[in-house]
């Protein structure tokens, strides 16, 4: 297993990159008129993707170090234990095969979760959730957002799950978002203060019932809802976040996004997206 040393210096020299990557020039904006009001959260889909493998502690943690929310997904062991990966099985993403739901954690940790990406991330491990939590850091001047993706939910996660947000104080910065009403209604029995999106909402009408929700602390919506729309969710005390184009530059969906009011962006593209806001400002 990678030291925190060496989990430092790697982040130090992908954050060197990734800084100096910021200040690239982008398309120009549509508009030179300055934009006064509350940008969207950033939300860094499976941490930074396009400058770290997916899903694991530095992709993570230069996302954390920049300033970003971030989007993770949930599974658990056959010995129950919670990892960060995408897929239902390891084949994508690491150096082995198998279910995740049929291995242990001893199985999945010996695979190489960096080699498939870059050579430079040989050795890295396939990240429990508690490690991801642990790059929290509660002095920091604003809290990082976190998105959890409940790919497939297995006896018990939600209550484990739970148990780590109390743990590590998370409770106002995340919320669990993909599974069933049954899920949501367990995370709530667990605590009540666990927060639990309805997804995925395409039109406005999916939209307004999604609001009657008991469970729609979050809207995980596929279309830019229009302000007066997204105002009345905040009325509501609900938040609502956008996933849409999250693999494509999309500046006409971030300046759509922008003028919604909504609440943040999951993007592949989360520095660009900065940047382009920034521009818009000169």
């Amino acid at each position: 297993m990678r030291n925190d040393r060496g989990l430092r210096r790697q982040v130090a020299g992908l954050l060197v990159v990734l800084v100096t990557m910021s200040f690239v020039l982008m398309p120009v904006p549509v508009s030179g008129q300055k934009k006064s009001h509350q940008r969207p959260v950033l939300l860094a889909h499976r941490g930074l993707v396009r400058h770290a493998p997916e899903n694991t502690l530095p992709a993570f943690a230069a996302a954390i170090e920049l300033g970003l929310a971030i989007e993770l997904d949930v599974y658990q062991t056959s010995d129950g234990h919670l990892v960060v990966i995408h897929d239902e099985t390891v084949d994508r993403t690491t150096d082995g095969q198998g279910t995740i739901s049929e291995m242990t954690l001893s199985e999945v940790r010996q695979l190489d979760a960096g080699s498939w990406y870059d050579p430079v991330y040989a050795g890295l491990k396939v990240p429990l959730l508690k490690e991801v939590f642990e790059l929290m850091d509660p002095a920091r001047r604003e809290p990082t957002p976190i998105a959890m993706n409940m790919k497939i939910v297995s006896t018990g996660m939600e209550a484990k799950i739970v148990r780590l947000i109390e743990k590590y104080d998370l409770f106002d910065q995340l919320f669990a978002f993909g599974q069933s009403t049954e899920s949501s209604q367990r995370f709530k029995q667990a605590n009540a203060r666990m927060r639990t999106a309805i997804v995925k909402i395409y039109d406005s009408q999916q939209f307004f019932k999604a609001l009657e929700s008991p469970y729609s602390d979050c809207l995980w919506v596929g279309f830019v809802p229009s302000r007066e729309e997204v105002s009345r969710a905040h009325s509501r005390g609900k938040q609502v976040w956008l996933s849409l184009h999250i693999g494509q530059k999309r500046t006409d969906i971030w300046d759509q996004a922008s003028l919604s009011g909504l609440d943040g962006i999951c993007t592949d593209w989360p520095l660009e997206c900065r940047r382009y806001w920034r521009d818009l400002n000169d």
